[in-house]
Protein backbone atom coordinates (compact mmCIF):
# COMPACT_ATOMS: atom_id res chain seq x y z
CA UNK A 1 0.00 0.00 0.00
CA UNK A 2 1.09 3.56 -0.72
CA UNK A 3 -0.26 6.01 1.84
CA UNK A 4 -0.53 9.48 0.36
CA UNK A 5 -1.16 12.16 2.97
CA UNK A 6 -0.48 15.83 2.42
CA UNK A 7 -1.62 19.13 3.86
CA UNK A 8 -0.45 22.71 3.43
CA UNK A 9 -1.59 26.18 4.47
CA UNK A 10 -1.04 29.27 2.37
CA UNK A 11 -2.04 32.94 2.48
CA UNK A 12 -1.87 35.66 -0.15
CA UNK A 13 -3.28 39.07 -0.97
CA UNK A 14 -5.85 39.11 -3.77
CA UNK A 15 -6.46 42.29 -5.83
CA UNK A 16 -10.22 42.67 -5.19
CA UNK A 17 -12.70 43.24 -2.37
CA UNK A 18 -13.74 40.09 -0.45
CA UNK A 19 -17.16 39.59 -2.11
CA UNK A 20 -15.60 39.72 -5.57
CA UNK A 21 -12.76 37.42 -4.49
CA UNK A 22 -15.19 34.91 -3.02
CA UNK A 23 -17.36 35.06 -6.15
CA UNK A 24 -14.27 34.49 -8.31
CA UNK A 25 -13.11 31.45 -6.33
CA UNK A 26 -16.56 29.94 -5.76
CA UNK A 27 -16.85 28.47 -9.29
CA UNK A 28 -15.31 25.08 -8.53
CA UNK A 29 -15.26 23.93 -12.16
CA UNK A 30 -13.28 26.97 -13.30
CA UNK A 31 -11.01 27.12 -10.27
CA UNK A 32 -9.96 23.48 -10.74
CA UNK A 33 -7.94 24.56 -13.79
CA UNK A 34 -5.66 26.62 -11.53
CA UNK A 35 -4.48 23.54 -9.60
CA UNK A 36 -1.29 21.95 -10.99
CA UNK A 37 -1.43 18.13 -11.31
CA UNK A 38 -5.24 18.29 -11.14
CA UNK A 39 -7.72 17.95 -13.99
CA UNK A 40 -11.48 18.44 -13.99
CA UNK A 41 -12.94 15.11 -15.13
CA UNK A 42 -16.64 16.00 -14.95
CA UNK A 43 -18.92 18.69 -13.54
CA UNK A 44 -22.10 17.05 -12.22
CA UNK A 45 -23.72 20.27 -10.99
CA UNK A 46 -22.55 23.85 -10.49
CA UNK A 47 -20.95 22.85 -7.18
CA UNK A 48 -20.17 19.12 -7.63
CA UNK A 49 -17.28 17.78 -9.66
CA UNK A 50 -14.99 14.81 -10.13
CA UNK A 51 -11.33 15.71 -10.37
CA UNK A 52 -8.20 13.74 -11.04
CA UNK A 53 -4.85 14.22 -9.35
CA UNK A 54 -2.24 12.70 -11.66
CA UNK A 55 1.51 12.72 -11.52
CA UNK A 56 4.42 10.65 -12.81
CA UNK A 57 6.92 9.92 -10.07
CA UNK A 58 10.50 8.70 -10.15
CA UNK A 59 10.27 9.08 -13.92
CA UNK A 60 8.33 5.83 -14.22
CA UNK A 61 5.29 5.48 -11.95
CA UNK A 62 1.94 7.13 -12.70
CA UNK A 63 -0.23 7.90 -9.70
CA UNK A 64 -3.90 8.73 -10.34
CA UNK A 65 -6.29 9.73 -7.57
CA UNK A 66 -9.91 10.54 -8.34
CA UNK A 67 -11.98 12.60 -5.92
CA UNK A 68 -15.62 13.62 -5.98
CA UNK A 69 -16.05 17.08 -4.50
CA UNK A 70 -18.69 19.56 -3.52
CA UNK A 71 -18.28 23.24 -2.73
CA UNK A 72 -20.23 25.47 -0.41
CA UNK A 73 -20.04 29.21 0.21
CA UNK A 74 -20.81 30.96 3.48
CA UNK A 75 -21.30 34.61 2.46
CA UNK A 76 -21.77 35.72 6.08
CA UNK A 77 -18.47 34.28 7.30
CA UNK A 78 -16.72 34.74 3.93
CA UNK A 79 -15.65 31.10 3.77
CA UNK A 80 -15.45 28.70 0.84
CA UNK A 81 -15.22 24.97 1.49
CA UNK A 82 -14.48 22.23 -1.00
CA UNK A 83 -14.92 18.80 0.50
CA UNK A 84 -15.25 15.13 -0.50
CA UNK A 85 -18.77 13.93 -1.18
CA UNK A 86 -20.50 10.86 -2.60
CA UNK A 87 -22.14 11.93 -5.86
CA UNK A 88 -24.97 9.56 -6.77
CA UNK A 89 -24.58 10.26 -10.51
CA UNK A 90 -20.85 9.51 -10.45
CA UNK A 91 -19.77 6.02 -11.47
CA UNK A 92 -17.44 4.45 -8.91
CA UNK A 93 -13.72 4.63 -9.60
CA UNK A 94 -12.21 1.21 -10.08
CA UNK A 95 -8.89 0.75 -8.31
CA UNK A 96 -6.24 -0.47 -10.73
CA UNK A 97 -2.62 -1.44 -10.40
CA UNK A 98 -0.21 -2.25 -13.21
CA UNK A 99 3.56 -2.50 -13.43
CA UNK A 100 3.95 1.30 -13.50
CA UNK A 101 0.59 2.73 -12.49
CA UNK A 102 -1.70 2.96 -9.46
CA UNK A 103 -5.24 4.33 -9.75
CA UNK A 104 -7.86 4.77 -7.06
CA UNK A 105 -10.06 7.12 -5.08
CA UNK A 106 -8.93 9.60 -2.50
CA UNK A 107 -9.97 12.57 -0.46
CA UNK A 108 -9.22 16.16 -1.42
CA UNK A 109 -10.37 19.25 0.49
CA UNK A 110 -9.79 22.99 0.52
CA UNK A 111 -10.92 25.40 3.22
CA UNK A 112 -10.61 29.09 2.30
CA UNK A 113 -11.19 32.23 4.38
CA UNK A 114 -11.45 35.74 2.93
CA UNK A 115 -10.44 38.80 5.00
CA UNK A 116 -11.18 42.42 4.12
CA UNK A 117 -8.15 44.65 3.46
CA UNK A 118 -10.12 47.49 1.88
CA UNK A 119 -9.66 47.26 -1.87
CA UNK A 120 -7.87 43.92 -1.50
CA UNK A 121 -8.51 40.62 0.25
CA UNK A 122 -6.28 38.40 2.34
CA UNK A 123 -6.99 34.82 1.29
CA UNK A 124 -5.98 32.03 3.67
CA UNK A 125 -6.49 28.45 2.62
CA UNK A 126 -5.60 24.89 3.54
CA UNK A 127 -5.33 22.03 1.05
CA UNK A 128 -5.56 18.40 2.16
CA UNK A 129 -4.95 15.27 0.09
CA UNK A 130 -5.26 11.67 1.28
CA UNK A 131 -5.36 8.32 -0.49
CA UNK A 132 -4.35 4.71 -0.01
CA UNK A 133 -3.31 3.01 -3.24
CA UNK A 134 -1.87 -0.37 -4.04
CA UNK A 135 1.79 -0.16 -4.96
CA UNK A 136 2.51 -0.48 -8.68
CA UNK A 137 3.89 -3.95 -9.36
CA UNK A 138 7.28 -2.46 -10.26
CA UNK A 139 7.62 -1.07 -6.70
CA UNK A 140 6.80 -4.26 -4.86
CA UNK A 141 10.43 -5.30 -4.59
CA UNK A 142 11.24 -2.10 -2.68
CA UNK A 143 11.00 -2.31 1.12
CA UNK A 144 7.75 -0.82 2.46
CA UNK A 145 9.55 1.74 4.65
CA UNK A 146 11.51 3.02 1.62
CA UNK A 147 8.33 3.33 -0.43
CA UNK A 148 6.61 5.11 2.47
CA UNK A 149 9.46 7.62 2.85
CA UNK A 150 9.63 8.28 -0.91
CA UNK A 151 5.83 8.64 -1.17
CA UNK A 152 5.70 11.13 1.72
CA UNK A 153 8.55 13.22 0.34
CA UNK A 154 6.99 13.32 -3.11
CA UNK A 155 3.51 14.06 -1.72
CA UNK A 156 4.82 16.97 0.36
CA UNK A 157 6.45 18.45 -2.74
CA UNK A 158 3.38 17.93 -4.96
CA UNK A 159 1.02 19.52 -2.42
CA UNK A 160 3.38 22.51 -2.23
CA UNK A 161 3.38 22.75 -6.05
CA UNK A 162 -0.44 22.60 -6.09
CA UNK A 163 -0.79 25.33 -3.45
CA UNK A 164 1.81 27.69 -4.90
CA UNK A 165 0.73 27.07 -8.50
CA UNK A 166 -2.88 27.75 -7.55
CA UNK A 167 -2.00 31.18 -6.17
CA UNK A 168 0.06 32.14 -9.21
CA UNK A 169 -2.40 30.88 -11.85
CA UNK A 170 -5.55 32.18 -10.19
CA UNK A 171 -4.16 35.67 -9.57
CA UNK A 172 -2.84 35.86 -13.17
CA UNK A 173 -6.26 34.82 -14.58
CA UNK A 174 -8.25 37.31 -12.49
CA UNK A 175 -7.96 40.39 -14.76
CA UNK A 176 -9.51 38.47 -17.67
CA UNK A 177 -12.34 37.18 -15.48
CA UNK A 178 -12.86 40.63 -13.97
CA UNK A 179 -13.11 42.26 -17.42
CA UNK A 180 -16.00 39.94 -18.36
CA UNK A 181 -17.78 40.27 -14.99
CA UNK A 182 -17.86 44.08 -14.60
CA UNK A 183 -21.14 45.65 -13.55
CA UNK A 184 -22.92 47.35 -16.48
CA UNK A 185 -23.26 50.67 -14.61
CA UNK A 186 -20.04 51.73 -12.92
Amino acid sequence: MINIIGSIKRAFVFPAVPKVALMYYSDISRVAEFLPHITLVHAYTANQIRMLYETVELGAYTIQIYSDLESSVDWQEMVLNVYPVKIEAAPPVQAETTMRKATGSGLFAIETHFFDLGTQTRVEYTIRLKADLERPLGMRLMPKRVVKRIAQSITDERVKEIADGFIKSSVEAFPTWEATHQPVNK
